[in-house]
């Protein structure tokens, strides 16, 4: 009994400590639409405040993020005459089990392609406590315009595609690799070589030669 006594304080020790956190690695490909409205702010720039809309698709398997439901409030500054342009919004992901993942980005580039960072925030649920960052890279197709009378703005649509190519994500006390954040098979033990199956560099396979030394 004295010695469970001495070691409780121990015990408690290690059971207060956090949960070491699982890395995982993924690719991300997103059609996307948005909707919003352009207003020329300057003699040579305009501003798109909007949203987009979109489904995440995690290449190499299923997990909590594939088929994952994202909405980004933004704004672009487009520049006319350099043909530049910068974007900066906040992402709010619903994975299919209802929890969320929060998330900023930022790019620059060209009206049509817009590469930058995206940056996971933190999550609700199974994704509590989730970060991340990859690179991102935007294409666009501007697919309709039209006047707005009160505002005097236009209303824009446009549909394109969002890829994460080498998302990072790390979960305190998770597991990404299997099935959280569909990184594929791999790490899955080979399903090639039946088990108990002998290796054939073993000669275990082989029939018995008594006239073999």
């Amino acid at each position: 009994m004295r010695g469970l006594v001495l070691a409780l304080p121990f015990i408690l020790s290690i059971l207060a400590q956090p949960l070491a956190a699982e890395v995982g690695i993924a690719k991300i490909l997103a059609p996307w639409e948005a909707n919003g409205q352009l207003f020329q702010v300057a003699v040579d720039k305009l501003q798109f405040i909007g949203t987009f809309e979109g489904i995440m698709y995690i290449e190499n398997g299923d997990g909590l993020l594939d088929a994952a439901l994202f909405t980004c409030p933004s704004t672009q500054i487009i520049h006319i005459l350099s043909n530049e342009m910068q974007g900066h919004g906040y992402c709010t992901i619903e994975s299919p089990t209802g929890d969320y993942v929060y998330a900023e980005f930022n790019c620059n580039g060209q009206p049509g392609s817009c590469k930058g960072t995206f940056t996971l925030t933190g999550g609700t649920g199974k994704l509590t406590g989730m970060t991340g960052e990859s690179a991102m890279i935007v294409r666009t197709a501007l697919s309709g315009t039209s006047i707005d009378q009160a505002s005097g703005g236009t209303v824009s649509a446009a549909k394109g595609l969002a890829i994460w190519p080498e998302m990072r994500f790390e979960v305190p006390g998770g597991n990404p690799r299997f099935g959280m954040l569909g990184t594929g098979n791999a790490g899955k033990a080979d399903e090639t070589q039946k088990p108990n199956e002998p290796s054939p560099s073993s000669g275990l396979g082989e029939s018995a030669n008594p006239d073999k030394p």
